[in-house]
C-alpha cells in the first residue's frame, strides 16, 4: 500500500518487549501522543516515521531524534526498510481499514485510533480477521483504561444486576472546524461523518462497554453542517435488548468541552464525569441517594502503548477490541440513518 491519494500520512515505528519495533502510521495530533508514549515506553524504541508532508518529517526527526534513514514517505519503502513487531495507526479514519489490514498481513500487532473504520461492513470484516489471527488488535478507546470505568464495569459483570437507564453527553466547540471547512474531520470523504461519529464515539462506546447490553433500536435527531453527514449536534434515544433505555446528547457547538456517563440499575446509579480532556472520575450512589464511591488509583492507569505493549507480551486480549468497535459503529451508522430518514432503526449487529 502507498500513501498516494491523502493529503497526510505518517507512520512510526518504535521497538516494543525485547525491544519492540513499533510504527505509528500518521503523525498529526494523535501520532505524536501515541510516539511519545511509546518512546516513555522502557521496552519499546522508536524506529522510523512516514509521512507525505516534509514538514511533519523534519518535526518527527528533531523531537524524536530520527536519523534521515528513519523517514519515509511511503509506507510500503518503510516496510521494506524497517523490521518491525507493532504498528500504531493514527490516520484520519478513511484510512484505518487498509493500514491495519495490511499490517496484519506483513505479520504485525496492531492499535489502531478512533474512530476506527468508517461503516460496519468494515467494522465486522476487521472483528472477523482480529477473531482469526494470532496478533494483537487493539482499538483506541482509552476509557477502557480508566481505573473509574474498569471499576464500575464491574458492577454488571456477574449479572445479578441490570441497568435499567442511562444518559451520555459530550459537549465540545468545532465552530473553527465549521467555518473554515478545510480540516478533514467536515470531509465525510476522509473523516466518516461528524461530530458525534469522531469524538461523540466516546460517550456511546463506554455506554455500550460499561454495560454489556445490546442496543437493539435507535432514533436521532441531528443537526447538519452540510446535507447529512457531518453533524453538528446530535440527541439518540437508544433501546436495549434488555429493555433499558439510553438517552444520549452531543454537540459540537458548545463554548466547553464536558463529558458524563450516568448509569441507573435497582440499587443505585453509578456517574462518570469530567472537563475538557482532563481525567473522568467516578462517582457511586446506593438507592437511598448516599455516596459510596470507593477508592479509585487513577494514577495506576497505562498509557494505550502500556496497555497494548501489555497484551502483546502476555498473548492475552487488549483493553479495547475490534468487537467493541463493531458494536459501537454498528449504533453509530444506524441513528445516522434515523436522523436522515426520521425513523427508528434496528442496529444491525
Amino acid at each position: 500500500m502507498t500513501l498516494s491519494g491523502w493529503k497526510r500520512l505518517t507512520v512510526v515505528w518504535v521497538n516494543v518487549g525485547q525491544m519492540h519495533r513499533i510504527a505509528i502510521v500518521g503523525m498529526g495530533g494523535f501520532g505524536h501522543h501515541l510516539a511519545r508514549q511509546t518512546v516513555a515506553h522502557g521496552d519499546a524504541t522508536l524506529a522510523a516515521v512516514v509521512d507525505l508532508d516534509e514538514a511533519s518529517l523534519r518535526e518527527a526527526a528533531a523531537e524524536y531524534d530520527l536519523s534521515e534513514a528513519q523517514l519515509f514517505t511511503d509506507t510500503d519503502a518503510m516496510y521494506d526498510a524497517t523490521d518491525l513487531d507493532a504498528v500504531l495507526v493514527a490516520t484520519p479514519p478513511a484510512f484505518h481499514f487498509e493500514q491495519v489490514t495490511d499490517a496484519l498481513d506483513r505479520g504485525h500487532h496492531v492499535l489502531c485510533e478512533k474512530p476506527v473504520v468508517m461503516d460496519t461492513e468494515e467494522a465486522r470484516a476487521l472483528a472477523d480477521r482480529a477473531a482469526a489471527t494470532d496478533r494483537v488488535v487493539m482499538t483506541g478507546y482509552q476509557r477502557h483504561l480508566n481505573p473509574g470505568f474498569v471499576h464500575a464495569r464491574e458492577r454488571w459483570q456477574d449479572g445479578a444486576l441490570e441497568p435499567t437507564f442511562v444518559t451520555g453527553e459530550l459537549t465540545q466547540d468545532w465552530t473553527a472546524h465549521f467555518e473554515s471547512d478545510d480540516n478533514w474531520r467536515t470531509d465525510p470523504e476522509i473523516g466518516g461523518y461528524g461530530h458525534l461519529f469522531s469524538v461523540g464515539t466516546h460517550v456511546v462506546e463506554s455506554i455500550l462497554w460499561l454495560t454489556g447490553l445490546t442496543p437493539d433500536t435507535v432514533t436521532a435527531q441531528m443537526e447538519f453542517h452540510d446535507d447529512g453527514r457531518i453533524d453538528k449536534q446530535s440527541s439518540l434515544t437508544v433501546r436495549f435488548e434488555n429493555g433499558a433505555t439510553a438517552s444520549i446528547g452531543d454537540t459540537a457547538t458548545a463554548p466547553a468541552t464536558r463529558e458524563h456517563i450516568h448509569v441507573w440499575d435497582d440499587e443505585g446509579a453509578v456517574y462518570l464525569e469530567g472537563e475538557d480532556w482532563g481525567r473522568r472520575e467516578l462517582t457511586v450512589y446506593d438507592a437511598a441517594n448516599d455516596d459510596v464511591t470507593p477508592a479509585v488509583d487513577y494514577d495506576a492507569a497505562p498509557s494505550k502503548v502500556e496497555a497494548f505493549l501489555d497484551a502483546v507480551d502476555s498473548g492475552t486480549e487488549p483493553p479495547s477490541t475490534a468487537e467493541d468497535a463493531l458494536r459501537v459503529t454498528a449504533l453509530l451508522e444506524a441513528a445516522y440513518e434515523s436522523a436522515n430518514e426520521n425513523r427508528e432503526v434496528d442496529v444491525d449487529l
